[in-house]
C-alpha cells in the first residue's frame, strides 16, 4: 500500500490567505471609506522537489508543481483548488486535480487557540505516477494553540479514503515558531522571517506479513529394479512403488494494519512578504520509521532530503 504526504499547500494557503484577510480587513476599517471586504482570493504557484505523504516515499515519487486557487470569506469559510503537474522528465504531464472545502477558526479574538476542518476529493487517474493516485478523498482537523506568541503547538488528524477501501488514519504533532527577521511596511506587517518547524507523525499503514506453515503429504517413491537381488528371487511380485511421508514447509503471506510511528520531519521556512505578495523556499530532512518494502529493505528509513519553493499573491 503506498502512503504519503502531500506538503499541504491548502493548509499553508489557507494560514496566508486568514492572514492576509484580517490585514485588509483591518486596513479598511480604519479606513472607513468603503465596507469591509467579506471575500478574498489567493492564487500561488509551487514546486515540490518530491512528493511524499506522512513522511514517506517509495518509488513513484516525482517532482510536481501546484497551480493553487483559494477563495476565502471573513467568516472562515474557504474552498481551495489544487492542480498537479508531474514534472518526470519526457513523462511531463498534467495529473488532475483536487477540491478542499472547509473551515477555519478561533476560539478567541486574538487568534491564539483555534483550529481547522476541511474534506479533500482527489480527481487523479490510478495510472498517475505520482503517490496521490490511490486517494480518492481525505476528512481533516486540526487544532492549534499559541499562547503569546511563543510557540505553536498543532495537532491533527486525518481519515483517508482509499481507492482500493484500505482506508487509513494519520495523525501528526506539530510545534513551529515565527521568527520575523526584518520587517518593513506601514503597518511592520511586510519583511522577511524564518519559521523553524518539527513534526512527529504517526499513523496506521497495511502490511503484508509472511509466515510459515508445515504439513505431512505422502509421495510415492519407485523401488529400484533389480531381478537378482534376493527379496526378488524368492517374491517376484513385488511392489515397484513405496509410499513415504514427508514434511514440506509453505510459505504465506497476510494482510497486517497496525498503528505506528511513520515518520519525524524537520524543516526552515524561509519567507518575505511584500503588501500582498510572498515568496518562500523551505528545506526538509524527513526521517521514515517502520518503512515497508515489498522488494527490500535497503534505505528503507535512512533520512532524506526535499524542499519546496512558491509564490502566492492575495486579492
Amino acid at each position: 500500500m503506498k502512503t504519503f504526504r502531500l506538503i499541504t499547500a491548502s493548509l499553508i494557503l489557507l494560514a496566508f490567505c486568514a492572514k492576509a484577510g484580517a490585514q485588509q480587513t483591518t486596513a479598511d476599517t480604519a479606513k472607513k471609506t468603503q465596507a469591509p471586504k467579506t471575500l478574498f482570493f489567493n492564487a500561488g504557484l509551487q514546486y515540490i522537489s518530491n512528493l511524499t505523504y506522512a513522511g514517506r516515499r517509495d518509488a513513484s515519487s516525482v517532482p510536481i508543481l501546484l497551480p493553487t486557487f483559494t477563495l476565502i470569506s471573513n467568516k472562515g469559510f474557504f474552498i481551495s483548488g489544487i492542480g498537479y503537474y508531474d514534472l518526470n522528465g519526457s513523462s511531463s504531464q498534467a495529473e488532475s486535480l483536487s477540491i478542499t472545502p472547509g473551515y477555519v477558526f478561533s476560539f478567541d479574538k486574538a487568534k491564539e487557540y483555534g483550529g481547522a476542518i476541511s474534506a479533500t476529493k482527489y480527481f487523479i487517474t490510478s495510472e498517475s505516477p505520482i503517490i496521490l493516485s490511490s486517494f480518492n478523498a481525505t476528512i481533516d482537523g486540526q487544532l492549534y494553540m499559541n499562547p503569546g506568541n511563543i510557540i505553536k503547538l498543532t495537532v491533527a488528524g486525518s481519515y483517508r479514503f482509499d481507492k482500493n477501501n484500505e482506508n487509513d488514519i494519520i495523525n501528526d504533532a506539530e510545534l513551529s515558531k515565527e521568527i520575523w527577521v526584518v520587517r518593513t511596511g506601514k503597518n511592520q506587517k511586510d519583511g522577511f522571517k524564518i519559521t523553524p518547524d518539527a513534526t512527529l507523525y504517526a499513523g496506521t499503514q497495511s502490511f503484508y506479513q509472511t509466515y510459515y506453515t508445515n504439513s505431512e503429504v505422502e509421495r510415492e517413491v519407485t523401488n529400484p529394479a533389480s531381478n537378482t537381488s534376493p527379496i526378488n528371487i524368492l517374491f517376484p511380485n513385488q511392489p515397484t512403488q513405496t509410499i513415504i511421508k514427508e514434511t514440506v514447509t509453505t510459505q504465506k503471506q497476510q494482510e497486517v494494519k497496525q498503528y505506528q510511528l511513520l515518520a519525524l520531519s524537520g524543516s526552515m521556512q524561509l519567507a518575505y512578504a511584500i503588501k500582498t505578495w510572498q515568496i518562500s523556499f523551505t528545506p526538509y530532512l524527513i526521517k521514515p520509521f517502520n518503512q515497508v518494502n515489498y522488494i527490500n529493505t535497503a534505505n528503507q528509513n535512512g533520512l532524506y532530503f526535499l524542499f519546496t519553493a512558491g509564490v502566492s499573491v492575495t486579492f
